[in-house]
Formats: structure tokens, sequence, C-alpha cells
């Protein structure tokens, strides 16, 4: 691995390149499908791999914190990055893997280091369904503000993921990073890609609807369009096999659909600043939520 743009950790005087996995970890069995994704990324890559693990209090506690109790937080927190840390070099011999303990928030802690890795992955305890908010705080921050790709790993991922897609949701014409990040995961893990573009028309009162149909002018634009984006980016990966197509109505229900069989699901993540906060695109969001399988976030501006 190159050694350049290293930066230090807080686990010591050990140092990673730049060009690295790095994955939030708890010591929940979720984290840990987590880490054993980020450990397999890793190693498709040829990078090294940072778990990090951050421990920290609310940010207004109910008692003062001393530089103790923050000493102690740390250690406790690099101790549970140190075992998890293990579990990735026995699963991935001779990775270089680097323990992090850091005194703060855990999705503090992750953006921070995002801005410096190649990737960075996070777990989440959503099993699928449409029964209320299933991602969590951590994994909602990331994905408005992580600076590098994020994957989040679902909690009912199978073990068996080998022979399944690459899904790609393409939205429009310039955001093509979303699908340069799905052929090159294909390249790595062997698996076929499909592009897939939703389409539909706005209802506008007092006119009639337009046709839906495959074969209407506007079905047969995107159909096009889908099908000369794949082929464009695709002649830079050859090898990979891959399926363009076009529908009408919902992006959300038909990626979340195409999870099911899915070994990742690869969407763009524009940024869009609310009133209080950054937020992502409900599309994004609804997929985080409920897809059967881990979910990447590339950042497109």
């Amino acid at each position: 691995m190159p050694e350049t743009n290293e930066r230090p950790t807080t686990a010591g005087s050990r140092r990673v390149p730049r060009d690295h996995v790095v994955v939030g970890v708890d010591g929940s069995p979720v984290s840990l499908r987590a880490l054993d994704r980020a450990a397999d990324e890793a190693h498709q890559r040829d990078v090294g791999l940072m778990v990090l693990c951050g421990a920290a209090p609310p940010r207004y506690a109910a008692v003062p914190v001393t530089d103790t109790d923050r000493e102690r937080a740390r250690k406790a927190g690099l101790e549970v990055a140190e075992s998890a840390a293990q579990r990735a070099r026995d699963r991935v011999p001779g990775l270089t893997v680097v323990p992090s303990g850091s005194y703060e928030l855990a999705a503090d802690a992750l953006v921070r280091a995002s801005r410096t890795a190649a990737l960075t992955v996070v777990g989440s305890r959503g099993h699928g369904g449409f029964r209320g908010l299933l991602l969590g705080s951590v994994g909602l921050r990331l994905a408005a503000h992580s600076a590098s790709p994020l994957l989040v790993v679902r909690g009912d991922e199978s073990a068996d993921a080998e022979g399944r897609e690459t899904v790609v949701g393409l939205k429009r014409s310039g955001a093509t990073a979303p699908l340069r990040y799905g052929f090159e995961q294909a390249v790595r893990d062997g698996s076929s890609l499909r592009v897939v573009h939703n389409w539909g028309n706005p209802v506008l009162p007092g006119l009639p609807r337009k046709s839906t149909a495959k074969d209407s002018p506007e079905g047969q634009a995107a159909a096009a369009f889908v099908r000369e984006t794949a082929e464009r980016i695709g002649a830079d990966y050859e090898g990979v096999a891959c399926v363009s197509e076009a529908h009408h109505g919902s992006a959300a229900e038909q990626l979340i659909d195409l999870s099911q069989g899915a070994r990742t699901v690869v969407l763009g993540a524009r940024r869009e600043q609310r009133r209080l906060s950054l937020q992502v695109s409900p599309v994004v969001n609804a997929v985080l939520q409920h897809a059967r399988c881990p979910v990447a976030l590339v950042p497109v501006v």
C-alpha cells in the first residue's frame, strides 16, 4: 500500500494510508457484519482497514465530564476496536488493520474519518418492511455528511451473497459517479450489473394524463437514456455483464424490490440543505430504511 498522505489515528503512533476503508464498530452483531464486509472490501481494493469505535456520553451530560472520564471512555472504545480488528485479521490474513478508539460520538468520528477514506462502512439494524425508521441516527448522519462513498450493511444480509447482482439506480445524466462505482464493484466481486432508471410524468390539473407504457415517447426516451449511459460508461469496464432497464413509477419501490436478490444497491447521494441540517433525498432515505441488502451511497454534485 502507498505510504503517502498518511494521518495518525487516536490509537497511538500507528498510522494508516489515506487510501483505506474505515468501518464503525460498537461490539454489536450488526457492527460485526459490517466489519466482515469492510474487511472484504479492503481486501478487494488492496488497501488497509481502520476499525473505529467512538465512545462518548451525550452532548449534554447530567454531570461534568473529567479528563479521567474521557480517557476511560477512549480506552474502552479502543478495546472494542482492537477486538474487532483481530476478527478482521482472522477473516483476511495479511490485511493491514488499525484499531482506533475516539472520545467523540460515533457519527462525528466516522464523518471525520470519511474525509480521508476510500470507503466508509457502517451497520444497520433494519430488517426491511415499512414500519418505522430502521436505520438509526449514526447511519442517517453519515448518509447526509460522509465525504467518501458510504456502505450501509443491512442487518439481515445473507451470509452467501456470491452470484448476486449489483443494482445501480441511475437518476440523471450528469450523475454518473454511482454508475462507475457499480461497475468497479462488479469488477472487484465478479457480480453482474443491473442499471435501473425510473421515469414519471407530472400530473397537471386540467390536462390529460400521459401514457405510462414503455412504447410511449416518454418510455422510449427513458429506455434510451439508461441504455446509452450504461453502454458509454461500461465501455471502460470490459467483461462486466450489464443489463439496463427503465420503469415508470416509484424509484424507491423498484429499488427496494430489486434489493431482495442483490448483493449491493448503489445510489447517488446529493445532499440537500434544509432549514436545520443537510438531508438526503426521499428516495435515498426510503431505500436506506427498507432495502434487503447493503446500500452504497456515492456522493454526487
